[in-house]
């Protein structure tokens, strides 16, 4: 696949000789302007031009439920090959989508995180507690199918597909065929669609996937690593410092070692969110049975010393998350998850 390479660089700059760097992104509209809110920063933290190159991902071109994907990394994977294959220098994910697996070769930071929680897009400004009875709501994610079918079993919730522009008009359109749909507030806030929000789900009724509402800013980590003579890439390295928000990494490190430790895909039915609150880090997880009859959840707390080094605080961060997973299973998580055999999330 030929990748079509799009400038962004702001106009009237002066970025002079400098090479520009290749941002490799989805074509959607949601992803291209997650990847525009990256591209304006590089370009202020580095002063070179950044062109973005649009990838299409199996996610992309496959159809049908996301369900039947069959595997996490089907929006991020083509991605990272044209990283690797030097197509382009850096990508944009959603970091949600992001197996747990490290990529050999790659590293990434992550920005500071929007709003993580679930937005509900109902005709008539309906709540979630004002749907009638057999009101249709539609998601194309496990997690969110599982807890509103938990908190309004009532309600008949239906898979769909399509970018958000296609799932709100299913609900919202002149031809609507549903009541509602769900979606990430973090989406519908960076595309400027948050008039369309009826009810922002609160995290105890609708905990969010692990790193919802974040950003993945990956590189090849030989252009950043420290060498005899400092990294590769000497501004970009300066910049993918400078991009990762130390409070939204702890967290999502949290978040995401729930994952791993299940051995979940990032669109199970689990749910998790983590708070950083001064010297604090706060866990709680959500698993879910896949029709909304039970759900079981767990929380913990760390300190986090600020005495110590960074790796170290990122390790009491990911042990948090397996703490919490661990005590998930032991209270019988497996049973009502298929927590081995998950698929991924779209936004």
């Amino acid at each position: 696949m030929t990748p079509t390479p799009l400038s962004v660089s702001t106009p009237g700059s002066t970025p002079g000789d400098a090479a520009p760097i290749r941002l490799g992104t989805r074509a959607s509209a949601l992803a291209t302007t997650q990847s525009g809110l990256v591209a304006r920063r590089l370009e202020e933290l580095t002063g070179r031009p950044v062109e973005l190159v649009r990838i299409r991902t199996e996610g992309d071109v496959r159809t049908g439920s996301l369900a039947s994907l069959g595997g996490t990394g089907v929006f991020v994977t083509a991605l990272r090959e044209a990283l690797l294959d030097g197509r382009c220098d850096v990508a944009v994910h959603s970091l949600k989508d992001l197996p747990t697996t490290p990529a050999e070769g790659l590293t990434f930071v992550t920005p500071e995180r929007a709003d993580p929680r679930d937005a509900l897009c109902a005709r008539d400004g309906l709540t979630l507690a004002t749907l009638p009875r057999g009101a249709r709501v539609g998601t194309g994610s496990p997690r969110r199918a599982a807890q509103i079918r938990s908190a309004r079993p009532d309600l008949d919730v239906v898979d769909i597909r399509g970018n958000v522009g296609t799932r709100l008009d299913r609900a919202l359109g002149p031809d609507a065929d549903l009541d509602a749909v769900v979606l990430a507030h973090a989406g519908l806030a960076r595309l400027g669609r948050t008039d369309v929000i009826s009810e922002v789900l609160d995290v105890d009724v609708v905990s969010p996937a692990p790193g919802q509402g974040a950003l993945a800013v990956e590189v090849r980590t030989t252009d950043i690593a420290a060498g005899p003579d400092g990294p590769r890439v000497p501004d970009l390295a300066e910049a993918i410092h400078l991009l990762d928000h130390r409070p939204t990494r702890l967290a999502v490190l949290a978040e995401r070692s729930v994952l791993a430790r299940l051995e979940a895909g990032c669109a199970a039915p689990v749910g998790a969110y983590a708070t950083v609150s001064g010297p604090a880090l706060e866990l709680r997880a959500v698993v879910a049975a896949v029709d909304g009859s039970e759900q079981m959840s767990r929380g913990g707390t760390v300190r986090l010393s600020q005495d110590v080094a960074p790796d170290v605080i990122d390790d009491a961060a990911r042990a948090l998350g397996v703490s919490v997973a661990e005590h998930l299973l032991a209270d019988g998580a497996e049973r009502l998850a298929p927590l081995s055999t998950a698929v991924p999330e779209k936004a």
